[in-house]
């Protein structure tokens, strides 16, 4: 395996990378290319526009995004931060970057990979971070293809024999990659943010909303559609909640299709797939409540977006949740059904799970979050 030949002291060095006077740190944000960039995709996207507005914060520091061309029009260019695009596509990328080819050049610097893909580097001046989410591959292999078992765990195996900095999104993705024995001190918890969605698209909201004929106060959840999202949990447990309250509103599926098993659709359920961000934001200020019951994740950004825009929330033991969620059993229909039902029916309850949301969110700031990238990456010798 060619190593990323990184020293890491856990102490400021200046000036070791890069040119006279700056460190370079180029950005690997190729997930933002993939066809379905998921909670990864948003983590990297946001952070990527709070580091863009922070430049006077880092003059030491030269930031640059590195990624393959896009198809398209190119979600990069809104941020005020240099591209380097490679010169080649995103599938011919990720198939050279399993077979360890090193594709980033050999400019010296700081390369930080904002997801488990471990970049392969071709220099002793080129230092490797990378970014891991979650390890639900491990604890939970059916949730994933067994291609995707493969390819998760081939890129765990080489960040645990190698010995550089790995950011955690939460403490509990930090306890899982240690149960793996990968050394603790390599590992910095930095969460993600959760003010990243901007003004709501109202009209377009009410737009969607009438088109399927449901009006405000529904129940809204909001996910990738694949196993580990538990949705067919969710499904069967409004099922049952709507045979015990048959006035409970309808549910709002939200998210792009990833893969797995079709889902049995019952009345009063709509998905809508992928929305814009605007029109998300508006989705959350129109609910009655957040419902998100994963068997197994690493942060849960919808969580925090919902808490955010004041809507109480019915989840899983998410990280993300802290004390501020009507708190369910994933693999209990009938738990799930009740924490719906609580939520909707109880006044009281439902004002202070928007109270300690509100301020739960409020401890998450993607300035904050940019800011500890910043400090980390002035450490990397």
């Amino acid at each position: 395996m060619q190593r990323s030949l990184l020293r890491y002291t856990g102490r400021p060095v200046m000036d070791r990378i890069g040119g006279a006077g700056s460190k370079s740190v180029f950005l690997i944000a190729e997930q933002l290319r993939a066809k379905v960039p998921g909670g990864i995709g948003t983590h990297t996207k946001a952070l990527l526009s709070a580091l863009s507005k922070l430049k006077g914060d880092f003059s030491e520091l030269d930031l640059q995004i590195v990624a393959t061309r896009a198809s398209g029009t190119d979600p990069l260019a809104e941020f005020d931060i240099a591209v380097r695009y490679l010169p080649l596509g995103h599938e011919l990328f990720m198939r050279l970057s399993d077979l360890r080819v090193p594709l980033l050049g050999r400019r010296p610097g700081i390369y930080h990979s904002f997801s488990i893909q471990v970049p392969t580097v071709s220099t002793e001046s080129q230092r490797v971070v990378c970014t891991v989410h979650d390890v639900a591959f491990v604890s939970r292999p059916d949730f994933f293809t067994k291609h995707g078992v493969r390819w998760h765990n081939k890129q765990l195996r080489m960040i645990g024999g190698d010995d550089f900095p790995i950011v955690a999104v939460s403490e509990h993705t930090k306890a899982s990659l240690a149960a793996t024995g990968i050394d603790e001190k390599r590992i910095r918890v930095i969460e993600s943010g959760a003010d990243h969605l901007g003004e709501p698209d109202t009209r377009g909201c009410e737009r969607i909303l009438r088109s399927i004929g449901v009006s405000k106060g529904f129940i809204l959840s909001v996910s990738t559609l694949e196993p580990r999202k538990n949705l067919s949990g969710l499904i069967e447990a409004f099922r049952q909640a709507r045979l015990a309250h048959p006035l409970i509103p309808e549910l709002l599926i939200v998210g792009p299709s990833g893969w797995g098993p079709s889902l049995t659709v019952v009345p009063g359920v709509h998905f809508l797939g992928h929305v814009p961000e605007g029109i998300l934001a508006a989705l959350y200020r129109a609910a009655s409540l957040l419902v998100y019951v994963p068997f197994e994740e690493g942060f849960g950004l919808p969580v925090v977006e919902a808490m955010r825009c004041g809507l109480p929330v019915v989840s899983s033991n998410v990280p993300s949740a802290g004390n501020a969620v009507e708190l369910v059993e994933p693999r209990s229909p009938e738990s799930v059904a009740a924490g719906i039902s609580t939520v909707l029916n109880d006044s009281k309850r439902r004002q202070f799970l928007i109270e300690q949301g509100m301020i739960r969110a409020g401890q998450l700031t993607w300035a904050s979050t940019a800011r500890q990238h910043l400090e980390l990456w002035r450490e990397v010798e």
